[in-house]
């Protein structure tokens, strides 16, 4: 049993490392924010054209041996070795002048994953994007096969998803063992999806706030306009639900999903977060060796309770939270299906119009976060996936609301080179379709 001491010894411990990571997720001041800047998270499924099929980590060739090549583009420091595997890298990108961030790593189904930036400019992110998808072609060729990176919401080849193998990571072991008990399409959110996801930074003090709860209310919005699920368990696009994507991930785990509680409050801020945060059983914890074990079914409260993690340590904690928009100290918008680097970039072109404009975001928020709650944006997600263009959202049909969204990122990107990026998806939704419509 804890004596008295060693339980004021564990509350002094929770409130230092809930006091680190409020400050890791909280706005910057206003005083000393910079320009703000964007980020891109782009995964797809490799495909063998040739055999119809996923190419897997451990196949031969594979992803492995497609990694394994990748080295002459970066230095040896800049591999990535999880559990004794060479798993990424982490380097930059030349574009224009302007050296781009670039994180290669792998989903738990050897989805490949491009994470590029952050930088103020999304024709730059896009850029990268391109850099990386021509080394892929390189190195392929080399390989002798006919990959190709599909973006796509859900595996278009795949019918049954736990004949995906998972990669060799103690992680996604873990996280499969007990997501699988929580959530029935927990296997195939891991094994069968992909997303892109654009990371935006906070708007600095109190704006911080704002920009969070305006990204969790356009969540929904996003989800349906970037719908490229048109195939989900071997259904056809004309039996595939809309929005497969989204379905999955409400069926995954309610305690580390969905919406934050709280969202709404006119006090909701970092600290808020943290509180939830610490209610989550974290599944895993990864220490500062690197070393991951399981935590079994204590919170993460617990976990901060034992003694001071170190930022790494803290980040994993954030990590292993999948609400519709992640704190990190910026905003990770989440709930966007892969798209193709010209669609992911006009994604992140879009959400730059609406968000980084101050007169602008202004105008996005009194559209659309006056009077909201949890319980309007679940009926948005509801709405959209039962009727789509027909949808009522926020009070507006969904066609208007779309409308004046576009207008309001036009407006934001003004006299901005990212503008032209827009068109890959605003063509679309001017003619009331999403990009799973485009699927033969």
């Amino acid at each position: 049993m804890e004596t008295t001491e060693e339980s004021a010894h564990s509350a002094e411990t929770l409130a230092a490392n809930k006091a680190a990571l409020t400050k890791m997720l909280t706005a910057p001041s206003c005083d000393v924010a910079g320009t703000r800047k964007l980020g891109l998270e782009l995964e797809r499924f490799v495909i063998d054209r040739d055999a119809n099929r996923t190419v897997a980590y451990v196949d031969e060739p594979g992803v492995h041996e497609l990694l394994s090549r990748w080295v002459r583009f970066f230095s040896p420091a800049e591999q990535v070795f999880i559990d004794g595997h060479l798993f990424g890298y982490a380097g930059t990108y030349e574009v224009e002048g302007e050296q781009v961030g670039i994180s290669i790593s792998l989903e738990p189904g050897s989805q490949l994953e491009a994470s590029v930036g952050p930088s103020e400019h999304v024709w730059a992110l896009l850029g990268a994007l391109e850099t990386f998808d021509a080394q892929f072609v390189e190195l392929t060729r080399e390989l002798g096969v006919r990959w190709e990176l599909v973006p796509s919401g859900y595996n278009p080849i795949v019918s049954v998803p736990t004949e995906v193998p998972l990669i060799d990571k103690e992680r996604y072991h873990l996280m499969d063992a007990y997501l699988s008990g929580t959530g029935r399409y927990a296997r195939d959110m891991m094994r069968g999806t992909t997303s892109a996801q654009v990371s935006i930074d906070l708007a600095c003090g109190h704006g911080g706030r704002e920009t969070y709860q305006l990204a969790v209310a356009l969540g929904p919005m996003l989800s349906f306009l970037c719908d490229n699920a048109p195939h989900w368990r071997g259904l056809s696009a004309a039996d595939t639900p809309r929005m497969a994507h989204a379905r999955i991930w409400e069926q995954v785990d309610p305690a580390r999903c969905g919406i934050v509680p709280g969202t709404f409050d006119k006090d909701f801020g970092a600290a808020t977060y943290v509180d939830w945060l610490c209610g989550v059983r974290p599944i895993l914890f990864t220490d500062a060796d690197g070393k991951t074990t399981s935590t079994g079914t204590a919170t993460e409260a617990d976990i901060l309770s034992r003694r001071l993690l170190t930022k790494a340590e803290l980040a994993h904690m954030v990590s292993m939270v999948f609400p519709e928009c992640r704190l990190k100290g910026f905003a990770e918008l989440r709930t966007t299906d892969s798209l193709p680097p010209a669609q992911s970039a006009a994604l992140a072109a879009f959400v730059k119009g609406l968000f980084y404009d101050p007169a602008v975001g202004d105008e996005v928020s009194a559209l659309v976060l006056p009077g909201i709650s949890e319980q309007d944006v679940r009926d948005a997600w509801s709405g959209l996936k039962a009727s789509g263009w027909d949808a009522t959202v926020y009070g507006r049909p969904a066609t208007e609301l779309v409308d004046n969204l576009v207008t309001l990122s036009r407006k934001g990107l003004a006299d901005d080179r990212d503008l032209a990026l827009l068109e890959p998806l605003t063509s679309l939704w001017a003619n009331r379709h999403v990009p799973r419509d485009l699927a033969e």
